[in-house]
C-alpha cells in the first residue's frame, strides 16, 4: 500500500483558494488546516474582548479584526485566523485579507485548539515584530495568560485568574478589566 504525500500549495494558492472557500483554513507551511467550529462561550468572549478594544482603541486609530481577517507571518510560511487582533497598520489594496503588523493578539482556546494556541501559535506570534501582546483566554474557567514582551525584547508570561483582576497593557496605553471578559 503506497502512501498519498500531501499536497504542498503556494502561498498564492491559498489565497485564492480562501477567498472561494465557504470554510476556513489556516496556512501552515504549505499546508491547509480547517478551522473547526467553536463552542458559543468561546465566540461570546471573543466578542466582549473585541466590543472592549472597538470601544477603547479604535479611538486611538487602531483597526480591531475578529475572526475572518488572516494574520501572516513574517516568513510568509503561516497564516492564521487570530479570534481576535488589534493592529495599527494601515489600511491597503495589499492587505484587504492579511495583516502583518498586529500589536495585540488574542486566542480564545478549546479542547481542539489549546496546544495549537498556547504552543505553535506563541511560537509563530511571537516572531512577529509589531507584537506587544498575546492574550491566552480560556472561556470555561477564569484564567488568561498574557504574553508581553520586556525592554530587552524578550517574552514574559504573566497569569490572571480573578475576575476582579486587571490586566495593563501600557505600550496600548490601556488596561482590560477581565469582568469586561467573563460577563
Amino acid at each position: 500500500m503506497t502512501q498519498e504525500t500531501p499536497t504542498i500549495l503556494s502561498v498564492e494558492d491559498y489565497i485564492r483558494l480562501e477567498q472561494q472557500s465557504l470554510h476556513r483554513h489556516e496556512f501552515v507551511n504549505g499546508q491547509l488546516i480547517e478551522m473547526p467550529g467553536e463552542k458559543d462561550i468561546n465566540n461570546q468572549i471573543a466578542i466582549y474582548i473585541c466590543m472592549f478594544f472597538i470601544n477603547h482603541l479604535k479611538p486611538k486609530g487602531f483597526q480591531v479584526y475578529m475572526n475572518d481577517v488572516k494574520v501572516g507571518l513574517p516568513d510568509g510560511t503561516k497564516y492564521y485566523y487570530p479570534d481576535v487582533f488589534v493592529t495599527n497598520e494601515p489600511r491597503s489594496e495589499q492587505n484587504q485579507y492579511i495583516k502583518w503588523n498586529p500589536e495585540l493578539i488574542v486566542e480564545v482556546v478549546s479542547p481542539s485548539t489549546h496546544i495549537t494556541d498556547t504552543v505553535d501559535k506563541y511560537l509563530s506570534y511571537t516572531t512577529i515584530p509589531a507584537l506587544k501582546y498575546y492574550l491566552i483566554v480560556e472561556p470555561e474557567t477564569i484564567y488568561v495568560t498574557l504574553y508581553s514582551k520586556n525592554s530587552e525584547g524578550k517574552w514574559e508570561a504573566m497569569s490572571y485568574v480573578r475576575k476582579t483582576d486587571v490586566i495593563s497593557l501600557p505600550l496600548l496605553e490601556l488596561s482590560l478589566p477581565l469582568e469586561e471578559v467573563y460577563k
